[in-house]
């Protein structure tokens, strides 16, 4: 093909707008090879405008006559191929979860094993593919675990929450914690619906004290001293006698709470109607 039909001005307008204003290079290109074209240019003469090949400007042009304005359009493209096999794919998931938190770690065992360069953001969406997504780990003391008296436990906060529901007590949970400017929980890749946990170490506890009730309310006691047994007797020695009503309280096993300092006060709290309930782990 010379040259292509002679356009009406319909199609010389939608030439002209594509021209002008469509975000593609190569699509406004194409639309202004086929105006030339209309205009007496020859295939040479377009050929050496663009340089391009004659193969490349005859596409062009035979697109146009035969798909219009949308012959000038590219089609979707799934993209580059992806770098990774199907194998090296499954392997990268398996490397990163053994290493969650440090992909540039994986990366450079992919490179050491197939002399492949990925980039960061490359290894993310593999990742995100395998349903992998990056949050919060969590710490926890399952492997420390009793199961017998996990679920002793669990049935005394069960009737617990029975007794309070019927208004007999008031139930609260009791926890102290700490509050520092570094973050000390860190982030991972994990499979959706999963949790990575770590292990947990003892650690010192820093300044305050709560007591949380089943409708949300909430009380804290802030101290500016390290918390230990003798401080927790006195929060409860305090609590025990301004209570209006019997209470219940559910802590968990610290070592604050199982020391002999703080059980042998346990017997004292309820005779004045404060009852120190079942011990859970997290």
């Amino acid at each position: 093909m010379l040259y292509v039909k002679s356009l009406s001005d319909e199609e010389l307008q939608a030439l002209k707008n594509m021209f002008k204003n469509h975000p593609s290079d190569v699509s406004r290109m194409r639309a202004q090879a086929v105006l030339l074209s209309s205009e007496g240019f020859n295939l040479k003469d377009i050929t050496t405008i663009f340089s391009v090949c004659r193969q490349t400007t005859s596409a062009w042009l035979h697109s146009w006559e035969e798909n219009g304005i949308c012959g000038l359009m590219d089609d979707l493209r799934s993209g580059r191929p992806c770098k990774l096999s199907l194998q090296q794919k499954s392997e990268a998931i398996d490397l990163v979860k053994q290493s969650p938190r440090s992909l540039k770690t994986v990366l450079q065992q992919l490179f050491e094993k197939y002399d492949l360069k990925l980039s960061c953001s490359t290894l993310k969406r593999v990742c995100r593919q395998a349903r992998l997504c990056w949050k919060r780990v969590r710490r926890s003391l399952k492997g420390k675990r009793d199961p017998d008296l996990f679920e002793k436990s669990r049935l005394e906060l069960a009737l617990l929450s029975m007794q309070a529901r019927d208004g007999l007590i008031d139930l609260r949970y009791f926890d102290q914690s700490g509050f520092t400017l570094e973050p000390s929980v860190p982030y991972a890749w994990q499979t959706i619906g999963t949790t990575i946990e770590l292990p947990c170490s003892k650690s010192k506890r820093l300044n305050v004290l709560g007591l949380m009730g089943k409708d949300c309310s909430f009380q804290s006691w802030v101290f500016d001293s390290s918390i230990n047994s003798a401080v927790v007797v006195a929060f409860f020695d305090q609590l025990a006698e301004s209570i209006d009503r019997p209470m219940a309280v559910v802590i968990d096993n610290a070592s604050i709470h199982t020391s002999g300092e703080f059980t042998e006060n346990i017997e004292k709290w309820a005779n004045k109607g404060l009852v120190i309930g079942a011990k859970y782990d997290s």
